[in-house]
């Protein structure tokens, strides 16, 4: 799998089964665990309703995870990528999730079509 940064835009590149969803996903939770409210501006964009579905369960339930401290394989991974300690990611997950939750219509995953049509 590779990627590039430019302008704080971030391109995946791989093929089927290389853990692209679970690369995403950390991806994102590294972002709200920086900053619970950056959920507002992040965009991630899928081929599929259905890794649309899959990518946003992933999130809500590591997050939901790391907030109730609950064993997760992401934690370590985060707390070394972050460098934060894991009670500030526990800490940080329950605002971001709490942020996510109540306002959901900003919690942006879509798919490639539906990002065009709404430019």
């Amino acid at each position: 799998m590779s990627y590039t940064t430019e302008n704080k835009l971030s391109v995946y590149k791989a093929s089927a089964g290389s853990g692209k969803t679970f690369r995403l996903t950390m991806e994102y939770l590294k972002l709200v665990l920086k900053n619970p409210k950056a959920y507002k501006h992040i965009l991630a964009v899928t081929f599929t309703n259905k890794d649309t579905a899959e990518m946003k369960g992933r999130i809500i339930k590591e997050l939901n995870k790391l907030a109730k401290s609950e064993n997760s394989d992401m934690r370590n991974i985060l707390c070394q990528e972050t460098k934060l300690d894991s009670q500030v990611v526990t800490e940080r997950a329950k605002q971001a999730l709490s942020n996510i939750l109540h306002d959901y219509s900003m919690f942006s995953v879509s798919t490639i079509d539906k990002f065009v049509q709404r430019v």
